[in-house]
């Protein structure tokens, strides 16, 4: 019987990053994982209805106990929403990495406009709840969700490196971006791998990012 190699399936899904921070992360080939309680939604892994207080209690404290050893990537789907490069990097100053991650890691959130019920017993389908829900007021980001344990620490953060499960494909700067293609170029030197460098622009047609068909100047 012949064994055959299975195929990893990976998906590309965009970080949103200050410029320094996106170069940092390219020469240190790793990137900030966000704890679960330093996010910017005070809702996260609490979707659900807590107006029972022991429900509640308990939601909390599995909320906290997730916090101490399991942290998240938080990427999107897209590239082009100018909403992200607004908010998470620098008004368009900054970069966009594009990372292959294998499917089975990567999962969407869903997004609802009112709080789940309880749930009358805790199980796997409820977890996923409690990970993948947000409320829709944050649709616009299409997240892509990457949960990881955090084994990482450099002055109190947490990182997760580049390799298999993270792999660079594409730098985009943003079109406010004041970065020639040499000074990314160099911080991929010693790459293995080609990464595409990609220059944005507003399109002309729509409220939309795209490509510059220009590429950078220099």
């Amino acid at each position: 019987m012949l064994i055959e190699d299975v195929m990893m399936e990976f998906r590309l899904v965009y970080k949103f990053l200050k410029r320094d921070d996106a170069l940092w992360d390219i020469r240190k080939r790793k990137v900030k994982i966000s704890e679960i309680l330093d996010l910017n939604d005070p809702f996260e892994l609490i979707p659900f209805d807590l107006s029972d207080p022991e429900f509640r209690k308990g939601m909390l404290n599995s909320r906290d106990r997730l916090n101490t050893n399991r942290g998240l990537l938080s990427c999107s789907s897209e590239w082009t929403c100018p909403v992200l490069w607004a908010h998470y990097s620098e008004k368009h100053k900054g970069i966009c990495l594009g990372f292959d991650v294998p499917e089975e890691r990567a999962t969407d959130i869903e997004y609802v406009q009112t709080r789940l019920p309880p749930p009358k017993k805790l199980d796997e389908r409820v977890a996923h709840q409690m990970l993948f829900t947000k409320y829709s007021g944050w649709a616009y980001e299409k997240e892509v969700r990457v949960y990881t344990e955090r084994v990482q620490d450099e002055n109190g953060l947490y990182f997760a490196e580049f390799g298999e499960n993270l792999r660079l494909r594409e730098v985009r700067a943003g079109h406010r971006c004041c970065i020639e293609r040499g000074e990314i170029s160099a911080a991929l030197e010693s790459y293995p791998e080609s990464v595409a460098l990609i220059r944005t622009r507003l399109s002309h047609t729509s409220f939309e990012v795209e490509e510059d068909p220009e590429g950078f100047a220099n």
